[in-house]
């Protein structure tokens, strides 16, 4: 499957449209037609950093199936510690949908997760009763 076949899919499994993505990352439409339809060879960096952004998805997954990066064997099985989302969400510098969020905005999506989980562990121990 070349580059151009998997941007698609990841679009397409998103929900978006063309337009949405172009108007998510800031890509023009025509050029993410080009991209998909195999008539652009593959971006540069600088434009799947955009497109990372655009799609919600990692950048590195981006640079790999453009065919920057080498996948090694010994990292494709490595499993990482678990991230502390609430630490994460204090400590970084974030952006949704192209925008940079605010201390306030990152105190909101913290509420938010606190909400959705304090939801789940109540319906976990209603449904175990």
């Amino acid at each position: 499957m070349y580059f151009y076949d998997k941007l698609k899919d990841m679009r397409k499994l998103k929900g978006f449209t063309i337009r949405e993505l172009a108007d998510r990352s800031g890509v023009s439409a025509a050029y993410i037609s080009q991209l998909e339809n195999g008539n652009r060879g593959i971006p540069s960096p600088e434009v799947l950093m955009k497109l990372s952004e655009g799609l919600n998805t990692s950048y590195s997954e981006l640079m790999d199936i453009a065919g920057y990066l080498e996948s090694s064997p010994s990292t494709e099985n490595f499993q990482s510690n678990p991230v502390n989302l609430r630490r994460f969400l204090r400590e970084n510098e974030l952006m949704f949908d192209g925008v940079l969020l605010t201390a306030d905005d990152k105190e909101w999506v913290e509420r938010m997760l606190t909400v959705l989980f304090w939801k789940e562990r109540q319906s976990a121990k209603s449904d175990t009763q």
